[in-house]
């Protein structure tokens, strides 16, 4: 239900109040001289909306006693029921979305607990894998920084999530401690290593795979393996060793 019980039965009010400001100044207004203008059933609605709106142009107006006693029980209602249906109904969607953020994390952690492979970064090495990993129904998650880069790859049928990679507490939602192998493959170095740390803390017992392009990177990721043991593939280095194993049998 989208509405509430009591979110209908504040709307119920409130319009148990315009009823009331509708038929109580309409009688009012034929029973003798309470306001400076004919009240007839389009005055009355118009000047019972207009009331409760806080609007109040002041072209027509009570003009006896009796008269502003009404309009002054009319706008104590009017207020209490707009306040308490604004709030209810306010509750409800905010309700709806804090249930709606909680149904993704649960099928996130559904996801998380069936995936053996968490790979993070847009490398070209990890969008490889996720292509093949699909293919071959494997169980994996693919975090990326960019948004719309993880949009294109979704529509595509790739389980990418865009988050804020240097983000301990962005990571930790996908429970890399879980998971059996973790490849990271960043354009950027220096979040790459960031990534790398956070992970040596985070997931203790998952394999560590990193991905680099350039020498220095791999020099610095070294000193990372004195506090965990992670495994570092330079495929560029790799490709010139089998170009030159290759030339050289030539």
């Amino acid at each position: 239900m989208l509405l509430s019980v009591r979110s209908i039965a504040s709307l119920l009010l409130l319009g148990g109040v315009v009823i009331f400001g509708v038929a109580g100044s309409f009688i009012l207004g034929h029973l003798g001289h309470n306001f400076n203008e004919c009240m007839n059933l389009i005055n009355s609605i118009y000047f019972t909306v207009v009331t409760l709106s806080t609007v109040g142009y002041g072209d027509i107006v009570p003009i006896t006693p009796i008269g502003k006693i009404f309009v002054v029980i009319l706008i104590v209602f009017g207020m209490g029921a707009f306040l308490t249906a604004l709030t209810s109904i306010s509750g409800d969607i905010a309700s709806k979305r804090i249930l709606d953020l909680t149904s993704k994390l649960e099928k996130i952690e559904e996801e998380m607990s069936k995936v053996k492979v968490l790979l993070i970064g847009g490398g070209g090495v990890n969008i490889s894998l996720a292509e093949n990993f699909e293919k071959e129904k494997l169980k994996y998650i693919l975090l990326l920084s960019d948004k719309t880069e993880a949009e294109k790859l979704s529509e595509k049928g790739i389980k990418a999530y865009a988050i804020n990679l240097i983000s301990e507490d962005e990571i930790r939602k996908f429970h890399p401690e879980k998971v059996k192998s973790i490849i990271v493959d960043m354009q950027n170095s220096s979040d790459m290593l960031y990534v790398i740390l956070i992970l040596t803390e985070l997931a203790k017992e998952s394999n560590i795979i990193t991905i680099v392009h350039n020498e220095d990177l791999e020099k610095r990721l070294e000193s990372v393996k004195k506090i965990k043991d992670i495994k570092i593939i330079n495929p560029s280095k790799q490709v010139a060793n089998e170009l030159l194993s290759l030339l050289r049998e030539k």
